[in-house]
């Protein structure tokens, strides 16, 4: 479920992958609804115990572990501006950006998530999340939808990565069958209600409610 930091996979196969699942149901004339999860700076929120437990979990040598923990020991970080550099500040979490090995550690610190899904699905592009689930009651969809909302939600409390629940939207894919403009509501565990929006930019293509792509075909270009 992840299409990031993988060979053979990227922003496409994990693009074909959602708009599948998504036209396949609205062929069966199903509901479909999704939730577009934004976490708040989730590489630099990375707690490095908990990634030792999950190299751990995987079978991870002690060498390689006490290798690892020393990697992520004594890091520091600055500020250049203008030829003058800042004083150290230590650096107590997150995964190195811009190493090779930082990716891949990220990937094995949120991958589990997915697992919490419960009947819905759901696609990873590095910390980019959407969860989505269809059928043919819009009731039972939406009902679905929020059990596994819930469900991730916690997942990412235990990884302690913090969700940005204004920046999390929902969409309610639909072409043809009867349903209210705005559907009854998916909350965060705090009960913060989440917007229902008609157009969403994922992973760079913008996707619109009833897929017809208008939005991204007239929208500008940009780099």
């Amino acid at each position: 479920m992840q299409s990031d930091f993988r060979a053979g996979h990227g922003c496409t196969s994990a693009m074909l992958k959602v708009l599948n699942d998504i036209i396949t149901a609205i062929d069966k004339r199903q509901y479909c609804a999704a939730v577009f999860i934004d976490l708040a700076k989730a590489f630099d929120s990375v707690n490095h115990h908990i990634l030792i437990g999950r190299l751990n979990s995987l079978g991870f040598s002690n060498d390689c572990l006490a290798w690892f923990t020393n990697y992520f020991s004594d890091r520091v970080q600055c500020v250049k501006s203008e030829g003058l550099l800042s004083g150290p500040l230590a650096v107590s979490m997150g995964v190195p950006q811009g190493s090779i090995l930082g990716p891949t550690l990220f990937s094995v610190y949120i991958n589990d998530v997915a697992l919490a899904a419960g009947e819905s699905l759901v696609h990873l592009y590095a910390d980019d999340t959407i969860l989505y689930t269809s059928g043919p009651s819009l009731d039972t969809v939406l009902t679905t939808l929020q059990t596994s909302f819930n469900a991730i939600q916690l997942s990412f409390r235990g990884l302690q990565l913090l969700l940005n629940a204004s920046k999390t939207k929902c969409m309610l894919f639909n072409r043809s069958l009867s349903a209210p403009s705005r559907p009854s509501s998916t909350t965060t565990l705090d009960g913060f209600d989440l917007e229902y929006v008609d157009n969403y930019k994922y992973l760079g293509v913008w996707l619109d409610c009833k897929l017809s792509f208008q939005t991204h075909q007239t929208s500008p270009i940009q780099n």
